[in-house]
């Protein structure tokens, strides 16, 4: 959502450079030919500061992506080790929070750009419950 925004901002911008240049234009000190190739060239470079931008967006999300999966599976294995020694009843409710855990995990894998901030939340959310309840009952 935020980057279909972003694109069509930027060609908005592009287009009304465009046509500041175009309407803008001096006979006297520029043809209309130099105005125009003037303000393309304005708008190519606002086009690759977008593009930047736009992998920096995506490279962010990846980053935070991959540090949800690994904090979500290292919880995991700590309470699998953690069953080893635990009582039947424990070894139950730990493999309930193992189970939340992993579906958590499968909303992170699936996420994507556009869903991440939602997905992030929720995850976060009950990520943060899972820990307290781990913490203060087992």
């Amino acid at each position: 959502m935020k980057t279909n925004f972003l694109k069509q901002s930027i060609t908005l911008m592009a287009a009304g450079l465009l046509t500041l240049g175009v309407y803008s234009c001096d006979s006297k000190t520029n043809s209309g030919n130099d105005a125009v190739e003037e303000t393309g060239e304005a708008a190519d470079a606002i086009g690759d500061q977008a593009e930047e931008t736009m992998d920096n967006v995506a490279a962010n999300f990846d980053t935070e992506k991959d540090e949800w999966e690994k904090k979500i599976e290292d919880r995991i294995d700590k309470l699998n080790t953690d069953m080893s020694s635990a009582s039947a009843d424990a070894k139950v409710k730990m493999q309930e929070k193992i189970d939340k855990l992993n579906l958590e995990l499968d909303k992170v894998e699936n996420s994507t750009e556009d869903s991440w901030n939602t997905v992030k939340s929720e995850v976060s959310d009950s990520y943060n419950k899972i820990e307290n309840d781990v913490d203060n009952n087992m």
